[in-house]
This record gives structure tokens, sequence and C-alpha cells, in this order.
């Protein structure tokens, strides 16, 4: 269900940038899917997103089992902040819409639910607006975890990767 909602995306501009010349570059809905996965969970870390890929069954999936070098997954976000923001809070959107999200909280299991609504509950046309300025915010904050994360592990590691997963990744390279 969550990469469905990941190829709804409409990624055109974004795959225009990208020239057929040189090295394959990742599909943008990769990098989309990863981070937005990472960010809903609570992960902003680079770093830690890539050695998730490498070791959590979720983010396998989700990467296709593909996953970018942490460089690549933080210049993404970094050179496509409006654009990533703009997908994020589409993918919630969408998410809302198909009843698996709660502002903060998506469900990725496919489990369904009665409805428990009522008129009392249903927004008006401003408060729905108001919510999509609250989940803007809530966005924007969650990026600026992300890149606070980024840049406080920059200043620590520099361009190496973080030791625990290096040594887990060459010892299964070996296999």
């Amino acid at each position: 269900m969550y990469k469905d909602i990941i190829n709804q995306l409409d990624t055109s501009d974004l795959e225009q940038q990208y020239s057929v010349r040189g090295q394959h570059a990742y599909h943008p809905k990769l990098i989309l899917g990863i981070l937005i996965y990472s960010y809903s969970h609570g992960l902003f870390s680079s770093r830690e997103i890539e050695k998730q890929c490498h070791e959590n069954l979720a983010f396998m999936y989700i990467s296709e089992n593909n996953c970018p070098n942490f460089r690549v997954i933080s210049d993404f976000r970094k050179d496509n902040y409006k654009y990533f923001k703009a997908c994020f809070k589409q993918v919630v959107l969408i998410a809302r819409e198909a009843g698996m999200v709660s502002l903060g909280h998506v469900s990725l299991d496919g489990s369904k639910f009665d409805a428990d609504t009522s008129k009392h509950k249903a927004m008006s046309y401003g408060r729905l607006k108001e919510a999509e300025g609250e989940l803007v915010r809530e966005i924007e904050e969650l990026l600026e975890k992300a890149r606070q994360a980024d840049a406080e592990e920059d200043e620590h590691y520099g361009e190496r990767v973080v030791m625990s997963y290096q040594r887990n990744y060459k010892s299964r390279k070996k296999d």
C-alpha cells in the first residue's frame, strides 16, 4: 500500500533534470520513498537511513534492496528541498484520503478499521486549510531535524560511513 502511494507521485519534472549520459541515477521515487518512510518513522540521519536499508526488512523493501549512499540521500533532500516538501505533503494527503493516516501517524500494514465519524467531527473548509498549514509546519520541522542530524554527523564523521555499518556490510560482501 505504501509503495502504491509513492508510485502515484508525479516526478516527471524531477526526472527531466537527470541526464541520459553517464552513470545511472537512483530513480527519484526510490529516494523519495526511502526519505518519507524514514521521516515518518522518526529516523532523520542519512547515515542511519543507509544503515537501515541494509539491515531492516521494511527499509530493504522500500529501497528495493538498492539503497543509495548516505551522501546521495542527504544531497537529494538538500538539492530538492521544495519539491521534497511538496511530495511529502502529497503523500500524507493521499494516505489521509485512503484512511491510512491521522496527522503524525501513517499505518503501513494495510489494516482496516470501521470508521467512527459524525457531522460534528467533519472539517469545514477553513479548518481543513488550517490542518493543511499545520501539516506543512510539521513537515518543515521533520526536514529541519534531518538537516540538523546530517550536519552534526558530517561534523563528527566527515565523509565516512558509521563504522558499525561498514564492518557489517564488508563482512556480508565477502560471503
